[in-house]
């Protein structure tokens, strides 16, 4: 599939055909996150050297750019290691994650460890990063995109990116792009389950500093806190929490 299968129709029926490209994927949503948790957990037992000289990776300061490409990898090799119809990327012009029977439901990943649930890529479609260690092309068709802060996986998505979804900053000088909101509201699904409780507080859409201050005088940080909080919130906080509740509902095991 090399065309764009939203070309010609409005927003409002993206998500219909986002719901049919994810349901004639072989991997499902579950899949997906067991896979991408797995990878996450072994990143972090990871060590650097080996006897004396062996340094826990979770000891380091590692960059976010170098985090997201160990985790890329290792989420191709956890599918791998799964079914062996998958193979992770071996050029540079191919996807992240490679479907050895079925090409066109090779799939790219996209992480960002910048506080938020916002993903970037490079400024224009095809452009290489600084370093060829970490350089790949924008590429149409199925995506992962994981967001992550520090340790903590907040939110997982599944869905399709075309090419033209990529906005490049308006300064000439930008070398990022981002995605427009109608691809994350309507062709990134997100992906359910008990690791987003990891979330810290300040994420969720409508706290600001002071109301992070007042969460936190309540014991609450992340989201597990919050819905471990035994009590009643003051007004505000209860309607901020009320506003969130569509991403909420999709941090417990049981809403997957």
């Amino acid at each position: 599939m090399n065309h764009d299968p939203y070309s010609g129709l409005p927003e409002a029926k993206w998500l219909k055909v986002t719901n049919r490209l994810v349901s004639d994927h072989p991997l499902n949503l579950t899949q997906i996150r067991d896979a991408a948790i797995a990878a996450w957990t072994t990143l972090w037992q990871t060590t650097v050297g080996k006897g004396a000289l062996a340094v826990n990776i979770s000891d380091l300061r590692v960059p976010a750019t170098v985090v997201g490409y160990f985790f890329e990898v290792l989420l191709a090799r956890e599918l791998e290691r799964r079914d062996p119809r998958w193979r992770g990327s071996q050029s540079k012009d191919e996807k992240d994650v490679v479907c050895l029977d079925k090409p066109h439901f090779s799939i790219e990943i996209k992480t960002s460890g910048q506080a938020g649930f916002k993903i970037f890529g490079n400024r224009s479609y095809g452009q290489k990063a600084a370093s060829d260690f970490i350089a790949k092309k924008e590429k149409s068709g199925y995506y992962i995109t994981v967001n992550f802060v520090g340790h903590c996986l907040t939110l997982i998505r599944f869905g399709w990116i075309d090419a033209a979804d990529w906005a490049p900053q308006a300064a000439q000088t930008g070398q990022m792009a981002g995605l427009k909101q109608g691809v994350y509201d309507y062709k990134l699904l997100p992906v359910p389950g008990a690791y987003r409780q990891q979330t810290p507080i300040s994420l969720l859409a409508g706290v600001g500093p002071a109301t992070e201050a007042q969460f936190a005088s309540l014991g609450i940080h992340t989201v597990a806190d919050l819905f471990g909080f035994d009590g009643e919130l003051p007004r505000k906080l209860s309607a901020i929490v009320k506003n969130n509740q569509s991403f909420l509902e999709g941090c417990t095991e049981a809403s997957s």
